[in-house]
C-alpha cells in the first residue's frame, strides 16, 4: 500500500455526495490493464475487483451516514476518537474535524461511485489507470533515449534524440532520490509513462499489496490529442493482495468470523488494498506516502493520539474506521458478500505490544 515517486500531485475538490450508483463496474472507474496471465494484466481478477468495489461503496455509504449520526451515536464518537484523535464532544456539538473527515470519505466515494456532474463523469477513467502486477514497468537507463506522452521519442531543435537524464522534470526525479531509477510503462499499456522508484517492476515481489503513482503528461512541441495540464494516477494492485493475504475476502467472511474480544485486524477485508489505493488517486499529496504512512493497526492508533494531524491525512486510519463502522452499522443483505450477519463495536483492551483493538457489543 505504498506510494511510489511521482512527479506532482492530484488536487482534491469537495463534492456533494450523491446517491449511490446501481451496477458501477471497476471498468467504470478505471482504465483497467484486462490482459488475463501478464504484463499488470487484470482479466482474471475483474469478479474479484467489483466484489472489492461493491465491499468499498457499501461500507463508505455507512460510514458516512455514521458521521451523520455523530450527536447521537457515542460509538461513532468513540471511533472518530479513536482513529483520528477528535476530542468526544459527548454530543453537545459536532466538531469541524469531522465534517472534514467527512468530506475526505465523500471524495473517495464518489470517485468509486463514478460521479457525475451537469451530466459529465467527474472522474474519467481515461486519466485513472489500474494494474495488477508490476510486471509491466520495464527498467531503462538514464541514458538510453527519453520518450513523450505519447510514446515519441523526443529530439533538440536540431533533431537529436534527447536523453531520460536529459529532460528538466526527469532529472529532478533521479536527483530527489538517488536509488531511484526509471522505469517505462508503454511497453505493454497505453500509459506512456516513467516510474521514478528503485523497484519497479520488481515493487510486487514479496508481500506488498499495493501502490499508486501519479504521472503528468511530458508533450514534446507540437503534440496534440492529450492534455499536458491533467496527471494520470497508476494503481498496481499485487497478486499478494489477492492470494497471498490471509484477510477475509469480504465483508460477510469477515464479520462472520467476529467474536467477544476477537482482534478488529484480523476482520478487515481484502478490499481495503484497492479503498485504500483510491485515497492516494483522489487525494494525492494530501496523503502519507512513502516512510512518513502507517499502516499496521497500533500504528494508526498511536498516530491518532499522538499526532491527529498527521492521522487525518493517513489512508489507513480511514480504511480502518469505515471497516470499524460497516460492522458496527451494516445490515444482513442475504448471501452478498457485503452482508453483515451481526454488529460488533470495538475498543482498546491491554497496553503497550499486548494492546488489542477488540470486539465488543455495540451501544445501546
Amino acid at each position: 500500500m505504498a506510494t511510489l515517486s511521482f512527479i506532482l500531485s492530484l488536487i482534491a475538490c469537495l463534492l456533494t455526495l450523491l446517491p449511490l450508483t446501481v451496477g458501477v463496474e471497476i471498468y467504470d472507474i478505471f482504465d483497467v490493464e484486462r490482459n488475463a496471465a501478464n504484463n499488470g494484466g487484470c482479466g482474471a481478477r475483474m469478479a474479484t475487483l467489483d466484489v472489492w468495489l461493491s465491499d468499498s461503496l457499501e461500507s463508505l455509504d455507512v460510514a458516512l451516514t455514521a458521521i451523520d449520526n455523530y450527536r447521537q451515536n457515542v460509538g461513532v464518537r468513540r471511533a472518530l476518537s479513536t482513529f483520528f484523535g477528535i476530542r468526544n464532544t459527548g454530543g453537545r456539538a459536532t466538531p469541524k474535524a469531522v465534517n472534514d473527515i467527512k468530506d475526505n470519505l465523500a471524495h473517495v466515494y464518489e470517485f468509486l461511485n463514478h460521479h457525475q456532474e451537469n451530466g459529465n463523469f467527474f472522474y474519467d477513467s481515461t486519466y485513472n489507470h489500474l494494474h495488477c502486477d508490476s510486471t509491466f514497468l520495464v527498467p531503462r537507463a538514464p541514458n538510453s533515449p527519453a520518450f513523450d506522452f505519447n510514446g515519441q521519442v523526443i529530439v533538440d531543435q536540431n533533431g537529436n534524440q534527447v536523453t531520460i537524464e536529459n529532460i528538466p522534470s526527469y532529472r529532478a526525479a533521479l536527483v530527489k532520490d538517488a536509488r531511484a531509477s526509471p522505469w517505462w510503462a508503454g511497453d505493454f499499456t497505453n500509459l506512456n509513462g516513467y516510474y521514478f522508484d528503485e523497484q519497479g517492476g520488481n515493487f510486487c515481489q514479496g508481500n506488498h499489496l499495493g501502490a499508486t503513482a501519479h504521472i503528468k503528461p511530458l508533450l514534446t512541441d507540437g503534440a496534440t490529442g492529450t492534455d499536458p495540464n491533467r496527471q494520470h494516477a497508476s494503481v498496481i494492485i499485487c497478486p499478494h493482495a489477492f492470494v497471498g493475504s490471509t484477510q477475509p475476502d469480504n465483508y460477510r467472511d469477515a464479520n462472520n468470523l467476529i467474536a467477544q474480544g476477537t482482534n478488529f485486524a484480523l476482520v478487515v477485508p481484502k478490499s481495503a488494498t484497492l479503498l485504500h489505493e483510491v485515497f492516494h488517486v483522489v487525494g494525492g499529496d494530501y496523503y502519507l506516502s512513502g516512510p512518513a504512512e502507517k499502516y499496521p493497526l497500533l500504528d494508526a492508533l498511536d498516530l491518532a493520539s499522538r499526532r491527529s494531524g498527521l492521522a487525518r491525512r493517513n489512508p489507513e486510519n480511514y480504511v480502518f474506521f469505515v471497516a470499524h463502522m460497516y460492522h458496527m452499522l451494516g445490515q444482513p443483505d442475504g448471501n452478498e458478500p457485503w452482508s453483515i450477519g451481526g454488529n460488533w463495536d470495538f475498543s482498546v483492551t491491554g497496553s503497550g505490544s499486548n494492546r488489542v483493538y477488540g470486539a465488543t457489543a455495540p451501544p445501546p
